[in-house]
C-alpha cells in the first residue's frame, strides 16, 4: 500500500509517521469498552503516551468504562481531529487491552502524564503527582491501553501500522 502513499497524504515520508503524528497532535482519545453483558460504552478521555506508544489516561474507579476495563479488558480507541474539514479522514483507530497501572509502574505512567498535561506550562506541585492519590481506596486511577493493532483512516480505507517499527 506504500506505493498510493504519496497521493494519499503527501507531507508525511509513511503511514507510521502520520499515525504518530496524530496521536501526538490530539490530546483526546475516545475509548470504548463493554463489560460482561457485552452492552458497549464510548467515553472521551484526555491521553498520554510513552516511548512505545501505550496510551496513559486518568479516570474515576466508578466509572463505567473503569468497571467495563475491570471484568473486559479488551477496548477500542479512536483518536482524531474533530475540527477538520469533512473527507480529510485524520484519524486512527486503535484495538487494545486496557488495565490498571499499579506498583512500581504507577510512578512512571504517572509522570508521562503530568509531563503531557502540562506541556508548556510551569508544572505546579500538587497532590495529583502523589502516587498514593491513585491507589486504593482513592477515587482516581491510572490505566494504561497497550496497543494491539493500530490503523490509519483513509478515505473509504483503513491501512494498518506498526507504531513501534
Amino acid at each position: 500500500m506504500e506505493s498510493s502513499y504519496k497521493a494519499y497524504i503527501p507531507q508525511f515520508k509513511s503511514y507510521v509517521e502520520k499515525a504518530r503524528h496524530i496521536i501526538d497532535e490530539n490530546n483526546y482519545m475516545v475509548i470504548a469498552t463493554s463489560g460482561e453483558d457485552s452492552t458497549p460504552w464510548a467515553a472521551p478521555v484526555f491521553y498520554a503516551y510513552d516511548k512505545r506508544y501505550n496510551l496513559y489516561f486518568i479516570s474515576a474507579i466508578d466509572s463505567r468504562h473503569a468497571k467495563d476495563i475491570a471484568e473486559n479488558p479488551r477496548v477500542a480507541v479512536s483518536i482524531f481531529n474533530s475540527t477538520q474539514n469533512i473527507g480529510l479522514s485524520d484519524g486512527m483507530q486503535i484495538e487494545g487491552r486496557a488495565s490498571e497501572v499499579k506498583g512500581a509502574e504507577l510512578k512512571k505512567a504517572l509522570a508521562v502524564y503530568m509531563l503531557r498535561l502540562y506541556s508548556g506550562m510551569a508544572v505546579p506541585q500538587r497532590r495529583e503527582f502523589d502516587v498514593s492519590y491513585y491507589t486504593e481506596p482513592a477515587e482516581f486511577r491510572v490505566f494504561k491501553v497497550s496497543i494491539k493493532k493500530a490503523y490509519l483512516n483513509g478515505v473509504d480505507r483503513r491501512d494498518e501500522v506498526n507504531l513501534n517499527q
